[in-house]
């Protein structure tokens, strides 16, 4: 049976409907597939760099800087999977979440973490008054992100969202 809003529009509307709007989801989804690609092959050029860049590191940086540096990577690495993830939870449900966006947003903080502690283990005992102030608000501003995006992951986790679904009253 014929809905409502199917039997009210006129045939031109309804052909547009019928014709034009699959067309447009499927270059839709075309386009995130091409994205999810892109994503990945990304990832994995991160990856291979992180991973071949390691040894130079330590020679020049010394162990505890090539740690940190690579963590930091491996850090992007994980962003750009979890951007991919979204990307596939799209192009599976035909919508997305607000959850990996908050695990982006934390790895993201936590690597800005990474590499003001970096900055500081390079500079030593040669930072100013004014950079050491600043490299301390700019951590806690990271900090105050972090647990901010974990109780909005915690309350997500405790009341997660209701599908459109059992909202209808079908």
């Amino acid at each position: 049976m014929k809905s409502t809003a199917d039997q009210t529009q006129p045939p031109a509307a309804r052909h547009v409907h019928q014709t034009v709007v699959p067309m447009l989801e499927t270059a839709d989804a075309l386009v995130y597939a091409m994205v999810g690609v892109v994503f990945f092959v990304a990832a994995l050029g991160m990856l291979g760099y992180s991973v071949i860049a390691f040894p130079a590191n330590l020679r020049n940086t010394g162990f505890g800087l090539a740690v940190v540096t690579l963590v930091n990577d491996l850090l992007l690495v994980m962003i750009i999977m979890e951007v991919l993830r979204t990307v596939l939870s799209y192009l599976q449900e035909r919508g997305s979440s607000l959850q990996p966006f908050l695990f982006i947003a934390a790895i993201s903080a936590t690597r800005r973490i990474l590499a003001i502690g970096a900055q500081m283990s390079v500079s030593g005992e040669n930072i100013g008054a004014g950079q050491f102030n600043k490299a301390m608000l700019d951590l806690g501003a990271n900090a105050g992100a972090i647990l901010a995006i974990a109780a909005a992951l915690f309350l997500l986790r405790r009341n997660p969202p209701r599908d459109a679904d059992e909202n209808s009253t079908d």
